[in-house]
């Protein structure tokens, strides 16, 4: 009995590791939806937002061990306030990564993002403005701006069994969300999805 069930064991870790092995070669398409968990630095009563992201990843094996990705993902950034307020930031980023396989299914990644922002709102209780018009409009004799590129890096860690993976990543915003201030308020995002590789 006892043979028995070590023999069922090493052929369920051979099954698992098998399932998640890539070769050199392999290219996948990965459909993935998640959350986004997302605040601002050196802004005062910025707490962290949770909203929708999705999208979808290429990536590329050039050994079993090795591959890169490039993606396309919506998310919708931010930070939340004391008061109930928020600012939304919504993004059409392009994420690409290096990912080491250190097991079977198991990758580190890190890279760069480049995001596009289409649309910001800031919300008050139950009022919604343009942030961008806002900030135009009150503060028009001032040098602020807010560009619509974000550059990020984001590092994480991928697990995938039978197809099916859950990846978690760190984004740390490197562009200024606002142009022309002492403080630079930088953006700061976790990243959850889980996806299927075809």
């Amino acid at each position: 009995m006892k043979k028995f069930f070590l023999l069922a064991v090493a052929a369920m870790m051979v099954t698992m590791s098998v399932s998640a092995q890539h070769r050199e070669g392999d290219n996948t398409i990965q459909p993935r939806v998640g959350i986004s968990m997302s605040t601002l630095t050196n802004w005062d009563g910025a707490k962290m937002k949770v909203n929708l992201a999705y999208g979808v990843e290429f990536e590329h094996f050039f050994t079993e061990d090795f591959s890169a990705a490039a993606g396309l993902l919506f998310t919708n950034q931010g930070a939340k306030f004391e008061d109930e307020g928020q600012i939304k930031l919504h993004y059409v980023a392009f994420p690409i990564t290096a990912n080491y396989y250190m097991l079977p299914g198991l990758a580190v990644k890190a890279g760069v993002q480049p995001a596009y922002r289409v649309k910001t709102q800031m919300k008050d209780s139950d009022v919604t403005v343009d942030f961008d018009r806002f900030i135009e409009t009150v503060f028009q004799d001032f040098d602020f701006n807010m560009p619509k590129f974000e550059l990020e890096i984001p590092v994480g860690l991928s697990y995938e069994y039978n197809g099916v993976t859950l990846d978690a990543r760190y984004n740390f915003g490197l562009t200024k969300l606002i142009t022309g201030i002492d403080d630079a308020i930088h953006q700061r995002v976790i990243v959850l999805t889980l996806g299927y590789k075809f």
